[in-house]
């Protein structure tokens, strides 16, 4: 039965490899024979990523009514956090992958022990872990935008000052800031201000879909200001510079916080060795016969 299941395990593998390296040759060679789409082609690729490759296979789960059951009603949400690494679909495919791989992989490293106890061990952890990935996702994805937010705004600045209209400045903004998360979202308010949604109701899908503090502060500057027909730029500069003042106090939180967080290493970790160095060579003095000799 174990050897069924390595089989099935051990081809599962052996396809996945020999279908990336298929799918990696053909589209080297389609970017070989359209050089002129460059500037189309990256952000295709950038979609297209590792993971949705090594989901594709496995697309014909998506047929199964049980895949609907395997995502939350906040599941949408946080994966728009996250800046949607995967669709819906995709991630609940996730789920089933991670929970099949970690109950087989379970049941075979503790054979010997109660395969039910670690099949369903191996079940629960398989289910947890797109959860907890997706957590570390929407987490870095924050930590980026809270970075790059402040000098985002001395740009809108600088450009509304110089007479641009504030939707015209996140085009501009959009287009010569390098290439990050923050940009990603401003460049899809650009987008639906194009298809016609107005300028507050980008902003508050902005605010809704990142779900970040700095950010959301920012999006109630903006539209209070435009409310009250306040100076932009005003608005933008004062912004700025709360959200520095912000940024600084949360380093300081953090390294007043180091500390703290090293005494668990320290004492279970390095104390030990320390102690080893130290008192070992005393200790094997006295466990010999003739004991320590001045």
């Amino acid at each position: 039965m174990y050897l069924i299941i390595i089989a099935i395990f051990v081809y599962a593998c052996v396809f996945i490899l020999v279908y990336q390296i298929y799918s990696g040759k053909k589209m080297r060679l389609s970017l070989g024979m359209a050089r002129d789409n460059a500037s189309a082609q990256p952000q295709a690729a950038s979609r297209e990523n590792i993971l949705r490759k090594l989901l594709k296979p496995f697309s014909f789960l998506a047929g199964r009514k049980a895949m609907r059951y395997l995502i939350g009603r906040s599941t949408s949400g946080k994966l728009a956090m996250a800046g949607s690494p995967v669709n819906l679909i995709e991630f609940a495919i996730m789920k089933v992958l991670s929970t099949v791989i970690l109950a087989i992989l379970s049941s075979i490293i503790y054979a010997k022990g109660n395969l039910v106890i670690y099949a369903a061990a191996g079940l629960a952890i398989g289910f947890i872990v797109p959860d907890l990935w997706l957590g570390m996702k929407i987490k870095r994805r924050h930590q980026e935008i809270r970075r790059d937010l402040p000098p985002v705004i001395d740009l809108l600045n600088l450009c509304v000052g110089s007479g641009l209209d504030f939707m015209l400045a996140v085009n501009r903004v959009t287009k010569d800031f390098k290439k990050s998360a923050l940009t990603d979202e401003l460049l899809e308010v650009w987008r639906e201000t194009k298809m016609g949604a107005s300028r507050r109701e980008a902003l508050q899908h902005l605010s809704g879909r990142v779900n970040l503090l700095e950010l959301s502060s920012f999006v109630r500057t903006l539209l209070q200001a435009d409310r009250m027909g306040a100076p932009m730029g005003e608005a933008l500069n004062i912004q700025a510079e709360e959200i520095r003042l912000r940024c600084y106090l949360q380093a300081e939180e953090a390294a007043m916080k180091a500390p703290i967080k090293l005494l668990f290493p320290l004492i279970f970790f390095i104390l030990p060795v320390v102690m080893v160095i130290v008192a070992g060579p005393i200790l094997l003095q006295f466990m010999r016969p003739g004991g320590i000799r001045f």
